[in-house]
């Protein structure tokens, strides 16, 4: 979903902060502009890169470690992926210092390791680090504890950011975070392996009320939106109001907005929080809606109900707060039919923006070692685990299947009617969602040109969409308000074959 959001790097920013003492340069691949003679000699005023790789960016890291290796630095490499599968990286030559977890206590000692070394510690000392001894074998430090309070991290070091423009639907945005860690367990999701500690005591952190409020007040106001990136921004609903509430009372809903994830049990279960968000400020909600289908939300552990689903995603939207929604293509136990369900159910919810993603089993997880235990994943390629291509397969659906089956999707959602849709909600002076209006010419820009020629690049066309799906959505065109329970039963027929444009870029 580059193309249409680009957010700032807080992890980059926040491990800065931990060597304020040292000179630094943030290179933000997705919005600074990248000639490789320039970026060689750039690298040539520093002595160490640290590098943050998510799983499907993780050949482009090592490419660009290697870049900072002929250049003579030092690598670090950090982020999901590195926890993910430390082995894997620790063994890539061009990676010096690998560190899993949470980087910022670790990334501070290894600078004092590699500067001078004034308190003498070992480099097996310091957890949390992977790297390759003398005789070319992977060593594995302790893991690093995690840091019980938050506020003892310094603030992020958002000189690095100036300059460069971040975006999120339209809207220009910087990030923070209140809290780490999620007291959840979705089967699928990585993020308890990313903040896990060792002692299995600390599973979700939070920052003090006055500390997100230094936080908010230290980000550029140019911006329109704050968006709080962490995994669940109202986990803890009491904890949540009293931010809502000193949010207000500071009048900064007057000045600019707020973004956050939530969960839909959580919104569902307290209308009034809802309301108070709205009256807070918040216009953009990430929601996690994933499938229509009970047996898949029991078995995901979502906690879940499509009652509960239309209940919240209505109350947000009576508020005028736009909804960014999840959803997973081909969750094991859906038939091709039922992810059709699945694409019609999520039209008829009329979200702004929609990301189908194919199940995905993500290396160092539970659900990785159970698809592979089943001789269900197909590609160790980890540019196919981008949440785009399919990387697996399920008893269901072979991962062809899938793949067409989330081209199909996108095409349904965003090639039949969407346009009209949005530009009716946002281009209404005296609608709730009138508070869009001004970022009207970068929303066109950034997400419906970039949108559609994202698409255009995947070979996405209307073409995919099954006759079933376009007779469907025909029928139901001008209300779209589809029952769940009424969802139509759907016949197997033939797909169009897609055929992915493949794109050859020099770098």
């Amino acid at each position: 979903m580059d193309a249409i959001i680009k957010g700032s790097p807080l992890s980059l920013m926040s491990i800065a902060a931990m060597v304020p003492e040292h000179d630094a340069k943030l290179f933000d691949f997705k919005v600074d502009r990248y000639v490789e003679r320039r970026f060689r000699r750039e690298l040539n005023r520093y002595d160490i890169v640290a590098i943050t790789s998510m799983t499907p960016q993780i050949d482009h890291a090592f490419e660009v470690a290697q870049i900072a290796k002929e250049q003579g630095c030092t690598t670090i490499l950090g982020g999901y992926h590195p926890t993910l599968a430390p082995e894997y990286v620790a063994h890539q030559t061009a990676v010096d210092y690998t560190i899993r977890g949470e980087g910022e206590h670790t990334f501070r000692e290894i600078i004092d390791f590699l500067d001078g070394n004034r308190k003498n510690v070992a480099l097996k000392d310091i957890d949390g680090v992977s790297y390759r001894n003398k005789a070319g074998n992977v060593v594995h430090n302790e893991d690093r504890k995690l840091e019980p309070n938050l506020d003892n991290f310094p603030m992020p070091r958002r000189e690095l950011i100036k300059g460069k423009n971040y975006m999120y639907l339209g809207t220009r945005l910087d990030t923070l975070e209140s809290s780490r860690g999620c007291p959840h367990s979705c089967k699928f999701c990585c993020i308890i392996k990313m903040w896990k500690d060792p002692t299995q005591k600390i599973v979700y952190r939070t920052k003090s009320l006055k500390r997100i409020m230094q936080e908010i007040y230290d980000v550029d106001w140019r911006n329109d939106f704050i968006f709080f990136c962490e995994d669940n921004f109202t986990n803890n609903v009491k904890r949540t109001n009293k931010i809502l509430d000193t949010i207000i009372k500071a009048g900064l809903p007057n000045k600019l907005y707020f973004s956050a994830q939530s969960r839909v049990d959580t919104l569902s279960r307290n209308p009034w929080l809802v309301k108070k968000l709205a009256k807070a400020g918040f216009r953009q909600i990430f929601l996690g809606i994933e499938s229509v289908h009970q047996q898949s939300l029991d078995a995901m552990g979502k906690h879940t109900t499509p009652e509960m689903i239309t209940k919240a995603v209505n109350m947000l939207q009576d508020e005028g707060i736009s909804i960014f929604g999840g959803v997973i293509i081909g969750y094991p136990g859906e038939t091709e039919e039922m992810v059709r369900q699945n694409i019609l159910f999520t039209k008829s919810l009329n979200l702004t923006c929609v990301q189908f993603t194919p199940i995905t089993a993500f290396p160092g997880t539970p659900f990785y070692d159970e698809m592979k235990s089943k001789g269900m994943i197909t590609s160790s390629n980890y540019k196919h685990y981008d949440l785009f291509h399919s990387m697996m397969k399920t008893e269901q659906l072979t991962n062809r299947e899938l793949y067409r089956l989330v081209a199909e999707a996108y095409a349904s959602y965003y090639l039949n009617g969407w346009l009209k849709m949005v530009a009716k909600r946002y281009l209404n002076p005296f609608s709730k969602f009138n508070w869009m209006l001004r970022s009207i010419p970068r929303f066109i820009k950034q997400v419906i040109v970039n949108g559609y020629q994202m698409l255009h690049t995947m070979g996405i066309s209307g073409n995919v969409v099954s006759d079933d799906v376009k007779e469907n959505i025909k029928q139901n065109g001008k209300n779209l308000n589809v029952d769940w329970k009424e969802l139509p039963e759907l016949e197997k027929k033939p797909h169009i074959e897609l055929v992915k444009r493949e794109a050859i870029v020099k770098t």
